[in-house]
């Protein structure tokens, strides 16, 4: 039977541990170019994919590579090699020095030509020169403006037939006494660290800027694509343009007005699941109803929870409404959920249903 989940924004600290690269957000001045020099898989016994200890991944980063981008960091119990299944080979270890933060890498190999192509996709993602045959970075969560997230430096790369999700998560700044995250610097000491393991390819490397902390301008994330923020804000009648945040098969809309019952109290999310049809077997939850004309298969699910910080809007006598609706086409699934405060004079629950399905209706993915 599959679990049905509300996707909510979460208040709390969002720190990804190694289990989340299973699923493995320019700057203010120009790239950072360093000399660096190239060592091959035979020159340096770091940068081989044979495993000794049976986990390719933690012989690829040990704990001397790691030292190089946190000197406090500490190996996880890293067992089993791939856990849950996954194709990677994963490793973490966490901060012995600064409490919450985190390094971890999951490596791919032998990766499929699917695999490679993928992160050679990666949404969103500034170019690196020096490393392997691709390389790119990433900054997420709290460098993109997500209220309490972790702050994600992520590098990926591909070297052959292999491809890597290398990133480190730092805790956000949660009182004047915290340090504030560096994106850049960890750029720079993920990259060389990945660059002295082996994976360097002899020429100059170059890291990008990190952007400035905030909302992202413009998003190339295929999630975003399957409903875009115009989309979404015609569909529901609002009248602000929301603020954008594309994640790991995910993107959210946040609008204008969180705390004032109407359309513009919306908060809309989109999760991909690529080849997740089948997630949808099974009997429907006792607040589930089946849904005809969307997809292939759709699975409606309503519920209401108090406003307040939690939610991350202000504190009200309106509840939340929150429309969960998940769709089958093919062999892919998503998963649309609306967010929104009723208004007595805005569209009622059943008209925003009716909103969020013909949206659902006319996405493609």
């Amino acid at each position: 039977m599959r679990a049905h989940r509300i996707l909510l924004p979460r208040a709390g600290v969002v720190l990804v541990g190694t289990l989340a690269l299973l699923l493995a957000g320019c700057g203010q001045s120009g790239p950072t170019t360093t000399s660096s020099s190239s060592s091959s898989s035979a020159d340096n016994p770091a940068s081989s994919s044979s495993s000794s200890g049976g986990n390719p991944a933690c012989d690829l980063i040990t704990p001397a590579i790691a030292a190089k981008v946190d000197p406090g960091q500490v190996p996880m119990s890293n067992s089993p090699a791939r856990p849950g299944g996954s194709k990677a080979y994963l490793c973490g270890y966490y901060s012995r020095s600064a409490k919450g933060n985190g390094l971890s890498v999951a490596l791919t190999t032998p990766a499929s030509a699917a695999d490679i192509a993928a992160a050679k996709k990666t949404p969103d993602c500034a170019p690196v020169t020096g490393i392997g045959d691709f390389a790119c970075f990433q900054w997420t969560g709290y460098f993109r403006g997500e209220p309490s997230a972790s702050a994600n430096t992520i590098l990926t790369a591909v070297r052959g037939n292999e491809s890597l999700d290398f990133r480190y998560l730092a805790m956000p700044p949660m009182d004047a006494g915290t340090p504030v995250p560096d994106g850049n610097a960890t750029a720079r000491a993920l990259a060389q660290a990945l660059v002295d393991a082996g994976w360097g390819n002899g020429s100059a490397l170059s890291v990008p800027s990190a952007p400035a902390v905030g909302p992202q301008a413009s998003t190339n994330n295929p999630v975003c694509a399957i409903a875009t923020a115009d989309a979404v804000k015609q569909a529901f009648g609002a009248t602000t343009t929301p603020e954008t945040l594309p994640g790991e098969g995910s993107c959210r809309y946040t609008f204008g007005a969180l705390g004032t019952p109407g359309p513009d109290s919306l908060i809309f999310s989109i999760e991909y699941h690529q080849g997740g049809a089948s997630m949808l077997t099974g009997a429907l939850p006792p607040d589930g109803q089946s849904i005809e004309g969307v997809g292939d298969k759709a699975i409606l699910v309503t519920r209401s929870e108090a406003a307040g910080p939690k939610s991350l809007r202000p504190v009200g006598d309106v509840p939340i409404t929150i429309l969960m609706l998940e769709v089958a086409k093919g062999q892919n699934m998503a998963i649309f959920v609306a967010q929104v405060l009723i208004s007595p004079t805005g569209p009622t629950a059943d008209q925003t249903k009716d909103q969020l399905l013909g949206l659902a209706r006319n996405s493609s993915f």
